[in-house]
Parts: structure tokens; C-alpha cells; sequence
């Protein structure tokens, strides 16, 4: 008799000898089966990575796109220095809505007082300036429309340097969108005007010439009355 535990259930030949096991199997399971099976473990779990991968990058896609949407419908104040188009020579303070929506309760926090009246092209011809106590940046603007803006007269590049001196003036600024609440900063720049072209424009000069000539026009007609009524 054949030893072994398994020996009466192994297939034999005619004679009696026991057949071989065909290779690439070990009992009933074939090579490929084991195979199979040791690389089930790895395959699910890169299955579960690629699926919480897939998830979080259509988090990120679906948050950025509620931010941009939101985005489109936010107001968006800004505070900025420009010269006056008209006067060239005369620095002015714009305060300008460019969103899509009201901004309520603007209000400003500048880092020390800005002045105002800072008359002087050039600092030789610099004036004693006053400090800003009026006007939107000091009250405050309760609600600025898309596209709207406020615009101040400041003063010339000689006087504002003269007044601002050493330390720039930095204003920092809130406003609000029903419950959302915004914020920004923003540097009041006076030295980048320096050198700038601060000759009027010919529309402003011919403005000024119809005025003078309005003004003699009036002369001439005052002097013709009083000579009509002697």
C-alpha cells in the first residue's frame, strides 16, 4: 500500500502507479488562481484610492466653481490715486465699485489723517494743508453701486508730498454684502507722479478761453449800457 493521507484519493494509472499532477497546479488551484488571489487585496485597494482621489478633485472642481459664480455677483471696492483729466496738475482720491452688486457700509481706516487742500506743483511752491475731516472717507459711504464711485479733489503733487511726508498713508477699508463682509488696503501713492506730464488738455484750454472771452463779452456789454443810459 501507497503512505500518505491523501494517497487513496490520488489518480493511478492502469498499473497502479499514481498519475502526475499536470504543473501549474497545486491540488485543484492553478497556478493563475493563486496568482489571482494574492493580487485581489492590491487591486482593491487601488480601486478605493483612485475612487477617494476622483472624489476630492470633484470637491476642489465644484468649490472653485461656487467660488467663481459667487465671485461674478460680489462688489469689489477699490481705493486709488489718478490725476484729474481735466486740471492734470490736481491729484484726486477715487473710490469706484467694480463688482456686480451694492456695496454697503464702506469705511475707511487710514494710518494716520490724510490731508486736504495740499496745494504746490512743485514743494517750493508747497502751502500750508489742512487734514481731511469731511467727505466719504471720513463719513463713511452707506451704499456704492456697481460702476459707481466717488472722486475727491486732493491736491497737488508738491503740497501732498510737503504734508504727507517720510511716512506713506496706507487706508484700509471694509464693506458688506448682506452678511459677507470684505475688506482690502490700499497705499495712497503721491511719489509715482512725480515728473509726470501736468499740462492741461487742449479741451480744458479752449474751455478756459470761451470763459475769458464770455467774461469780456459781459465787460463790453455792461460798458455799452452805462454809456446808453448817460
Amino acid at each position: 500500500m501507497q503512505s500518505g493521507p491523501n494517497s487513496c484519493f490520488q489518480p493511478k494509472r492502469k498499473d497502479g502507479a499514481p498519475l502526475k499532477q499536470p504543473l501549474g497546479r497545486i491540488g485543484n488551484i492553478t497556478m493563475n488562481q493563486a496568482f489571482s488571489q494574492d493580487w485581489v487585496p492590491l487591486w482593491t485597494a487601488l480601486a478605493a484610492t483612485a475612487a477617494i482621489v476622483t472624489a476630492l478633485v470633484t470637491a476642489a472642481y465644484t468649490y472653485f466653481t461656487l467660488r467663481l459664480v459667487r465671485a461674478q455677483s460680489e462688489p469689489k471696492v477699490i481705493l486709488y490715486v489718478k490725476h484729474d483729466l481735466n486740471r492734470p496738475s490736481i491729484l484726486m482720491i477715487i473710490v469706484e465699485n467694480i463688482g456686480r452688486d451694492i456695496a454697503h457700509d464702506v469705511k475707511f481706516f487710514p494710518s494716520k489723517p490724510i490731508p486736504a487742500c495740499a496745494w504746490g506743483i512743485e514743494l517750493g511752491d508747497a502751502v500750508q494743508s489742512s487734514t481731511m475731516n469731511d467727505g466719504p472717507i471720513v463719513s463713511g459711504i452707506p451704499a456704492l453701486g456697481p460702476n459707481d464711485s466717488r472722486a475727491i479733489t486732493w491736491g497737488q503733487y508738491g503740497g501732498l508730498s510737503k504734508a504727507i511726508g517720510a511716512e506713506p498713508i496706507f487706508v484700509r477699508y471694509t464693506y458688506r454684502q448682506d452678511k459677507r463682509t470684505f475688506s482690502g488696503e490700499t497705499r495712497l501713492d503721491v511719489e509715482s507722479y512725480i515728473g509726470t506730464d501736468a499740462s492741461e488738455a487742449p479741451v480744458a484750454i479752449v474751455a478756459k478761453g470761451v470763459k475769458e472771452i464770455e467774461k469780456s463779452i459781459r465787460a463790453i456789454a455792461v460798458s455799452l449800457n452805462e454809456i446808453a443810459k448817460s
